[in-house]
């Protein structure tokens, strides 16, 4: 067990570690058996005082013979420092390639179901200070802007879980070292000195850095610096989108064409990226291509351009972007009473009563003025992305946000952060 001088030395305090979540009712902690993990859980249970209740998640992905024994460890541990521990298996197929990835979502899906039936409301992971350095030198790899040099946030969302990283500021070894003084042996993957892998070559590749001066804590620094500016820079595009952008009932999005020009290249890009997710429904993008973009607005042009499922029309008054119609080919999808259903990455739909909701191919600029008593001021194509809510006798009760029976409710993801 941890003395007080343990504690002293490692220069852990639990208290102002988990601080920020001191006032949840209930967390989860996510515990592989490995040093890190192994940390953050003897770190919590060290933490004295009114706490939140805890409870620990371990996976068996089944992809290695020894996974079993050691979520069994996890079990253990976790019951001497009076803990709930759950061992969850990831059963079934596994994919030949893509194995991490695949583990990881597995097991954020696997832990975010638990979660949600034991009433937790955060996870608590691992991830320390190397980490973020690792994930900084990947995406300086990939071609990543401000946002993705800064890295892992201590607060996030990951597959629909919130997610605190209380341990990013903190050297692996000094956790290693706490767990040893616990008298603790953690599980050890050999898939993280795997080559194959990327973040283990980048891993290999930090002690040269460090020998030039960009350690782990100087790259971890520099994502700190990083996310200032970019939540800086997230307001000021907020901010211009609140005054020069909207977004209308069918999901087509106008941008004053003079602001965007004159706006400055970053609040440029960040504007673009975020109409084209509000737009297509999509939050993927390579970044050249909206800087690209951004270049041919910056300089006058006027242009048609298609990006992610979604149509760019420059001309000399606005910027009007729109989801392609047909471009996904999205099925009619049946609403149940009570069903909430986000559809096509972009509209919230909420079915009191039976129907369904598809994409409104076909509709024209008559038979929408038809039902909503207004004119279309937009493109038909937009029109014809939008979905089209049917009631079960097939009558049409919504059109994008625009309802015209009772019976649904239809929102929309907002234009800002």
């Amino acid at each position: 067990m941890l003395t007080p001088a343990d504690m002293a030395l490692s220069g852990l305090d639990p208290a102002a570690l988990f601080a920020p979540v001191a006032g949840r009712k209930t967390i989860g902690l996510a515990v592989s058996g490995g040093a890190d993990s192994l940390a953050l859980m003897l770190l919590y249970a060290a933490w004295r005082g009114n706490k939140p209740d805890v409870i620990v998640y371990t996976v068996d992905h089944q992809l290695r013979p020894e996974a079993q024994a050691e979520a069994g460890m996890v079990v253990a541990e976790a019951e001497k420092l009076g803990l709930l521990c759950r061992s969850i298996v990831w059963a079934g197929h596994k994919p030949s390639t893509g194995k991490q990835s695949a583990a990881r979502a597995a097991r954020y899906a696997l832990i975010g179901q638990a979660m949600d039936a034991d009433g937790a409301e955060i996870l608590l992971t691992a991830h320390h200070q190397r980490d973020q350095a690792e994930t900084v030198l990947m995406r300086l790899a990939h071609g990543s802007g401000v946002s993705g040099l800064g890295g892992m946030r201590t607060f996030s969302q990951v597959h629909g879980i919130e997610v605190f990283r209380p341990l990013l500021g903190v050297a692996p070894e000094t956790l290693a070292t706490f767990v040893a003084r616990a008298g603790l042996s953690p599980a050890l993957d050999p898939s993280n000195a795997d080559p194959t892998y990327e973040r283990t070559r980048w891993r290999d590749a930090l002690p040269g850095l460090a020998d030039l001066g960009l350690g782990s804590d100087r790259l971890g620094k520099a994502a700190e610096r990083l996310q200032r500016i970019d939540a800086f820079a997230a307001r000021a595009a907020d901010a211009f989108i609140a005054t020069h952008a909207s977004l209308d009932p069918l999901g087509i999005v106008r941008i004053d064409r003079a602001a965007l020009g004159n706006a400055d290249t970053e609040i440029r890009v960040r504007v673009i990226e975020r109409t084209l997710a509000a737009a297509s429904g999509t939050r993927s993008f390579f970044l050249s291509r909206i800087e690209a973009l951004a270049g041919r607005i910056a300089a006058g042009e006027h242009f048609t351009a298609t990006l992610a499922g979604a149509r760019v029309l420059a001309d000399a008054n606005a910027i009007v972007i729109h989801r392609e119609a047909g471009r996904q080919g999205l099925p009619t999808v049946p609403l149940a009473p009570g069903q909430n259903l986000v559809w096509d990455g972009r509209f919230a739909v909420t079915a009191a009563i039976a129907g369904t909701v598809a994409p409104a191919t076909g509709l024209t600029r008559e038979a929408f003025k038809a039902l909503t008593g207004e004119a279309l001021t937009g493109p038909v194509a937009g029109l014809r992305a939008a979905p089209l809510v049917r009631d079960a006798h097939g009558e049409i009760a919504a059109i994008g946000c625009l309802e015209v029976r009772e019976g649904f409710s239809v929102g929309q993801i907002p234009l800002t952060s």
